[in-house]
């Protein structure tokens, strides 16, 4: 079941709502309430009018949805996005948290203004399979891609078009990686003068150092996907 979602001021904090949440309790809320997990926005519990709620503190933040108007994304924003995406649900499998409760939507998906590091939502009682929710993402996001940034559109069609494949899943993903190279370093979002934060210099590269980067880049998302799901 997927919630309400919105975003609220309570006196100086912005907070992101999740409301008509299953009034259930779950291994995972408990998990959340007393544990900082990094990459996961802190999660608090409520009811109100009899209805249970979640909402996250997200002060400082910016979602997807928010800060991607009027631009595009660069290849190096794109392939940082999701390895950051990725690695914040690995990790989180070692607090048994499991794949499908993350809420992966673009006003679920915040950026920290100082750092542009990522942050994620997760939904206890939520159940919906992250490669559906990543098709979803993908196709969104498609339309903020810098067309003139060859990695963009290498790394952006080149995904789009592996998580849409016919009975995609992250082990038949995985299945058709034959190496699992280690993750490309992140680097900090470069930023320019009197522009946008987290905006980053076109890359000069020749075409075949970008579709190798670029395949270095799927190849690094199949195996954090073969690893999330097992």
């Amino acid at each position: 079941m997927q919630a309400q979602v919105k975003e609220i001021e309570s006196m100086e904090d912005r907070y992101l709502v999740l409301s008509e949440v299953p009034n259930e309790e779950t291994f995972e809320e408990e998990m959340l309430l007393y544990n900082r997990i990094p990459g996961l926005l802190p999660m608090e519990t409520g009811m109100l009018s009899g209805g249970k709620y979640h909402r996250y503190r997200i002060t400082n933040r910016r979602s997807l949805r928010k800060a991607l108007p009027g631009r595009k994304l660069s290849g190096a924003e794109f392939e940082r996005l999701f390895t950051e995406i990725f690695g914040i649900i690995r990790h989180a499998k070692q607090f048994m948290l499991r794949e499908d409760g993350f809420l992966i939507l673009p006003e679920t998906i915040f950026l920290d203004e100082q750092t542009g590091n990522v942050e994620l939502i997760y939904y206890p009682e939520f159940h919906c399979p992250l490669i559906e929710q990543m098709r979803e993402l993908s196709g969104w996001l498609i339309n903020f891609l810098n067309t003139a940034d060859e990695k963009a559109v290498y790394n952006g069609y080149a995904f789009h078009v592996l998580t849409h494949g016919d009975n995609c899943t992250f082990q038949s993903i995985a299945q058709v990686m034959k190496e699992t190279p280690a993750l490309p370093e992140v680097s900090t979002w470069a930023e320019e003068p009197d522009e946008p934060a987290y905006r980053v210099t076109k890359p000069k590269r020749r075409k075949g150092a970008l579709l190798g980067g670029s395949m270095l880049f799927l190849a690094s998302v199949g195996a954090i996907l073969f690893y999330v799901m097992r």
